[in-house]
């Protein structure tokens, strides 16, 4: 998957965010270098204040993800109640009575079924466009020097960990001690699980109390086990990309953790009544907006629909004042004349 996403920058949307992104970067390099006096880890430090303003710059819409995550942990034991009565009931007026009970659950609560994952989808475009900018950092960024690529004990952002262990078997030299070199190399994958596994479970502490309903889910055996899977995946995939996608890894997670301890502590201090009142609030307003835009549709069509019929009288008035005015004519036409015999003819013709 990531290998995938590292190739991004050629996906529609995602390749021009890619672009967006990559002016981020090329600023946020062109300043330090602007500012500090040493070339010395300007790609780490970049990649560093990058990821925290891509992922401040995301905050609401985590905010928004977070709230609807918690009024789902209210939401779930319901629907299962209404899935576990239709459990065994298969026909299709049973399956459509299901579906509106589930979609009466939602407009309960002032939420909709798809409320958890528009802002997740909102977001993915913004996460995948990160990776091709950081894995190519020299085609967004110029005049990088190798002095850039090293940060604190990583000789060059370019080098994976395996690759650094790799080159201290062959002998190269790459400005640190061969222990320095390995240590770094198992460090930094291991620091990246640690840190995505803490983020994880800071995100799910959001339920707080709602350990009863996450038990009795299906989907809660697989959750756990995508808790410990994806540290492991983490693990494996920046010990074989390059130390800049691992730095990115280890402070995204930091970032995300210290962001998800900040909206839980915000989150805590509402309460799920006052969270599902704010949502009925919300869902009545864009209720009214929806029956305000269907009133002004229903006038424009009543609208066009006169004029059409205004139209069509019009136009029959003027063709039946058209005949009445032929018919008058031809009554006044004098006997012997070349139009009374224009008549006799046309009238002959018609009885034929």
């Amino acid at each position: 998957m990531t290998v995938s996403l590292l190739t991004a920058a050629n996906w529609p949307i995602v390749g021009q965010l890619c672009w967006l992104l990559g002016k981020v970067m090329n600023f946020i390099y062109t300043m330090l270098d602007n500012t500090l006096a040493t070339d010395t880890g300007l790609v780490g430090l970049s990649i560093i204040i990058y990821t925290i303003v891509v992922y401040t710059c995301m905050l609401p819409m985590t905010i928004n993800q977070q709230k609807t995550t918690k009024m789902q942990a209210v939401i779930t034991p319901e629907v299962q109640a209404i899935q576990k009565k239709y459990k065994n009931k298969k026909d299709q007026a049973s399956l459509m009575k299901q579906q509106e009970e589930i979609q009466q659950v939602y407009d309960k609560y002032g939420t909709s079924m798809m409320g958890g994952c528009l802002p997740l989808l909102i977001q993915m475009p913004f996460l995948f466009a990160l990776y091709p900018v950081i894995y190519n950092i020299e085609s967004y960024v110029s005049h990088i020097t190798d002095e850039a690529n090293k940060f604190l004990t990583i000789p060059n952002m370019t080098i994976s960990p395996s690759g650094m262990i790799g080159a201290v078997r062959e002998g190269q030299d790459l400005g640190f001690s061969s222990g320095v070199i390995i240590a770094t190399a198992i460090i930094l994958p291991i620091l990246s699980g640690a840190t995505q596994y803490a983020s994880i479970k800071l995100s799910q502490n959001i339920t707080g109390g709602h350990k009863q309903a996450d038990n009795d889910n299906p989907m809660a055996g697989t959750m756990k086990t995508m808790n410990y899977t994806m540290p492991l995946l983490s693990v494996f995939m920046v010990f074989t990309l390059p130390t800049g996608i691992g730095v990115y890894w280890i402070v995204s997670a930091i970032v995300r953790s210290v962001q998800q301890i900040a909206i839980n502590k915000k989150l805590s201090k509402m309460s799920i009544e006052d969270l599902i009142e704010k949502n009925r609030e919300k869902a009545e307003k864009k209720r009214q907006k929806r029956g305000e835009r269907n009133e002004r549709i229903n006038a424009m069509a009543q609208t066009n629909t006169k004029s059409i019929k205004t139209s069509a009288n019009r136009t029959a008035l003027s063709e039946k004042e058209r005949e009445e005015k032929i018919k008058k004519a031809q009554e006044n036409v004098k006997e012997g004349s070349l139009a009374s015999k224009a008549n006799m003819v046309k009238k002959f013709n018609e009885n034929k």
